[in-house]
């Protein structure tokens, strides 16, 4: 299997315009600057609301918002071991979000208790990496230490998704079809 043709083919039906590729950068930037500015508060975030929203409306052209994201945080905050945990979990969440869009489209108790799940499952998903590099002991000991943020997080993105989803989603739909494009 060829790998760079796999790419390639992907990047081609990926194609954005200059407007696009400049709306992404702003919305990449956007998500970064929001999770500055919630910094001070233990695991409470938007970034988990703003890529599901993203990914119902933008589908797989959300991948360049998410990775826009990923890199201004690892340029910020150092390309460590929780960097690549970074640049794997959130696409995935995108990825999943704009899989099953026809799934969680205005629905917003099941994307509040999807953004709950992903919320409460994050440190178990960061602990991965200590289970391979440091054993199964070194890697339970790490989330176990870490359940009461991942409770936190959990939490937190089911309230925030419920609170502001639908009128992020709306608002951000308005905006597009008035001045840029029409995705939904």
């Amino acid at each position: 299997m060829n790998y760079y043709n796999l790419f390639y083919d992907w990047m081609v039906k990926m194609k954005i315009d200059v407007k696009e590729l400049i709306l992404f950068g702003i919305l990449g930037g956007f998500i970064s600057a929001s999770q500055f500015a919630l910094s001070f508060l233990p695991n409470t975030e938007v970034v988990s609301l703003f890529i599901i929203v993203f990914s119902l409306i933008y589908r797989k052209k959300t991948l360049y918002i998410v990775y826009t994201y990923v890199a201004i945080m690892g340029i910020m905050y150092g390309f460590g071991l929780w960097w690549l945990v970074y640049a794997i979990l959130w696409p995935l969440l995108s990825v999943i979000t704009f899989t099953f869009t026809n799934f969680f489209m205005e629905k917003y108790l099941v994307l509040a208790i999807y953004s709950g799940i992903f919320g409460l499952s994050f440190g178990f998903f960061f602990a991965i990496p200590y289970i391979i590099f440091s054993g199964v002991n070194a890697g339970v000991a790490y989330w176990a230490a870490g359940l009461q943020f991942d409770l936190i997080h959990g939490v937190g993105n089911y309230f925030i998704m419920i609170i502001l989803g639908e009128k992020i989603y709306n608002l951000l739909n308005r905006l597009n079809h008035k001045y840029f494009f029409t995705y939904v």
